[in-house]
């Protein structure tokens, strides 16, 4: 390449501020093989929850279905909420896991909603007696005591209208109840809200 040729491609490469570009390109580029790897995670767990409406039961570790759901929602509270697992060692068992999976879901997208700063949500797994017992707690805003007795009730919300659909937490009630199983709730305004989901073992 001739010197003229030289000094014509250096003032061009310079012009066109081409070094900028590179740096920014790798950054870019990094940033975006982060991104992809990301998105492999999250549809790694969302096959997990791709059988919702498969209708036969199979044997599960419920731990193993409360991390698909937290990891699902990791991505989207990372900046509003700590997220603590203490899952303890459950058996085996037989349940239509999509369902449950859904309900898991449903009450971590609920605890997540309630956080309206910076929080906590807890979720805890265990064996009491002859029930599976799963705990999820936030420490967002509450629930008023006069709402309490109708939270699982179709169509009613605590949420501002136009927000919600209401449906979300009788969908989980009806499923819990269908595996021979009740859900609790605990709430104090300003405090937060504990969901205990009781499942029969075995």
């Amino acid at each position: 390449m001739k010197t003229g040729d030289i000094a014509q491609f250096q003032s061009a490469w310079k012009e066109a501020d081409m070094g900028f570009l590179l740096e920014d390109f790798t950054a870019l580029l990094g940033e975006s093989m982060e991104g992809a790897d990301r998105v492999t995670k999250i549809v790694s767990d969302l096959k997990g929850f791709s059988n919702v409406d498969q209708a036969e039961e199979e044997v599960v570790d419920l731990n193993d279905n409360l991390r698909f759901a937290c990891n699902v929602l990791a991505g989207q509270i990372k900046d509003k909420a700590e997220l603590v697992l203490e899952l303890g060692v459950l058996p085996k068992t037989l349940c239509l896991p999509g369902h449950l999976n859904q309900v898991f879901l449903n009450l971590l997208l609920n605890a997540a909603q309630a956080i309206t700063d910076r929080g906590r949500i807890e979720v805890r797994s265990e064996v009491a007696g002859n029930e599976i017992r799963i705990r999820i707690h936030d420490n967002g805003c509450g629930i008023p005591e006069g709402s309490l007795g109708r939270i699982f009730d179709p169509f009613f919300t605590t949420r501002p209208v136009g927000s919600g659909t209401g449906l979300g937490l009788a969908v989980c009630h009806d499923i819990v109840q269908a595996h021979g199983g009740r859900i609790e709730v605990e709430s104090e305004v300003g405090v937060g809200t504990t969901f205990t989901v009781y499942l029969p073992v075995g």
